[in-house]
């Protein structure tokens, strides 16, 4: 090698390393604003979003639906002019009131639990969009552990593309807060999953830590910080409640059923107002801590949504590479763009059938389980290309697909796709491999079971949510 090339890639070398030491860790603010029981938490609200704001500080706020409607029964313009300068979001239309989202995604009937869904949290975004303008809530947050593919069609199909809290940084073997659809490392940010881009909280530092509750000490802020900054991104969040209240109001109201009639809700006792003065002093001490470190760069929701860059379609040139990759490895694509597998399939498809390539857009995973073969099955590429004209792309994928009278797997007829697409070949040979792929960058799901914890009842069995959010593995990018 040359002098000039040697002394180029070291050059290319130093600059990534530049650039990975000056990388910052991204710090989001959420707040779980969903007690629509009381008009005392509101006063927490408006406090919470006028301290932040005084901080120049932007925070995410996911309301829930029926919150934004009490706020006008409650005279409440003060609050929402606190809201106007943050970043709104959903908590699904009666967060914790059952059956809730995820209780809805258990039906065995997807596309019953689809319109049961769809009608409730349309319902809920435009209550909030009622009270606080059209087009302002860009993001949802699952109450508790109600994950479910189901909403993430349904927000995806109200236009909100970002997840809050769905995934878990730094979780550990935590119960209720498992990772659901989280990444585990350091690198945690950027994945997205069933059309949504998922933003996980950080477990180790809650903000309800700060409450003097019993005489507590504040925290440790640098400690905090150190831990903080190992990772690229820290979703910090509280329930503004809970600065005013010494309880959630729905484990009285909803803990394992509806245990009160509609609007006769129980009511938890308040907070020392001293109590709550301290907290905000102290959050206020955080929140100057965080921005005096030159680790951390303070970010929202809507600053992620004006980054996003316009996805790059997949076509016939691409084809040699993506089939090298997913033949070494089964999984989505990052270079040299961020394909899913599922992408790949819709491309695939579409380039058999002699389309033009599209930009990626919605996709989708599988209902039922996909089984492939169990030997070697030769297949033509007619008749590849014959079974890719029968295939809907704006549905779920089918378990099974038939081609040349002969049922294959979809992942059997993903890979006889790229080797006729690349080489050619008038037949090819299928041989038996694994369909849906691994969980490993996603391993919270693979065991996956959200029965039996939070406040879900009894009745609540999880027979088909978990099984559909895993069923949806194909969907995985990382961007």
């Amino acid at each position: 090698m040359s002098f000039v090339a040697n002394r180029l890639t070291f050059t290319v070398m130093m600059a990534s390393l530049a650039l990975v030491a000056s990388a910052k860790t991204k710090v989001m603010f959420f707040f779980d604003t969903e007690d629509y029981t009381c008009d005392r938490s509101n006063d927490a609200i408006r406090d919470l979003a006028n301290l932040l704001t005084s901080e120049g500080v932007r925070g995410n706020f996911n309301v829930a639906g029926y919150l934004a409607t009490r706020l006008v029964e409650f005279k409440r313009q003060d609050v929402v002019d606190a809201l106007k300068p943050h970043v709104i979001g959903t908590q699904t239309l009666y967060h914790s009131r059952h059956p809730n989202v995820a209780e809805l995604g258990d039906d065995p009937n997807y596309e019953r639990s689809y319109r049961m869904t769809m009608r409730d949290e349309a319902k809920g975004v435009g209550m909030l969009e009622a009270v606080f303008g059209e087009g302002r809530c860009i993001f949802q947050c699952p109450p508790g552990n109600s994950v479910s593919a189901t909403a993430c069609e349904v927000y995806h199909d109200l236009g909100i593309l970002f997840s809050g809290g769905c995934g878990f940084t730094d979780a550990g073997n935590s119960g209720v807060y498992s990772l659901m659809v989280g990444r585990p490392g350091r690198e945690v940010l950027g994945l997205w999953y069933a059309n949504q881009y998922h933003l996980p909280y950080y477990l180790p530092f809650h903000l309800e830590s700060m409450l003097p509750t019993g005489g507590r000490a504040c925290p440790d802020f640098k400690q905090t910080l150190d831990r903080m900054a190992q990772y690229d991104f820290t979703g910090l969040y509280m329930h503004p409640h809970m600065a005013v209240k010494l309880a959630h109001w729905d484990g009285v109201n909803y803990r394992k059923g509806n245990l009160v009639p509609w609007r006769e809700w129980k009511q938890v006792p308040d907070r020392d107002p001293a109590d709550t003065a301290v907290y905000y002093a102290r959050f206020r001490d955080f929140l100057r801590a965080v921005k005096a470190d030159d680790r951390f760069e303070i970010t929202d929701i809507g600053e992620l949504k004006a980054s996003l860059k316009p996805r790059v379609a997949i076509s016939a040139k691409d084809i040699p590479l993506v089939r090298a990759t997913l033949l070494k490895d089964f999984s989505c694509i990052r270079e040299p763009a961020s394909w899913s597998v599922a992408d790949v399939f819709q491309a695939s498809v579409r380039l058999l059938r002699g389309e033009t390539p599209q930009q990626p857009g919605k996709v989708y995973g599988f209902l039922a389980r996909p089984r492939g073969v169990t030997e070697r099955v030769c297949v033509s590429a007619a008749d590849l290309r014959a079974a890719a004209k029968k295939l809907d792309l704006d549905a779920f994928i089918p378990a099974r697909i038939e081609v040349g009278g002969r049922e294959v797997g979809p992942a059997d007829f993903l890979f006889a796709a790229l080797e006729v697409l690349e080489t050619g070949a008038v037949t090819v040979t299928i041989e038996p491999r694994e369909q849906l792929g691994s969980f490993r960058e996603v391993p919270g799901l693979e065991n996956l079971k959200l029965s039996g914890k939070w406040i879900h009842p009894d009745s609540f069995k999880d027979n088909h949510v978990s099984e559909r959010l895993r069923l949806q593995l194909w969907t995985l990018r990382f961007e």
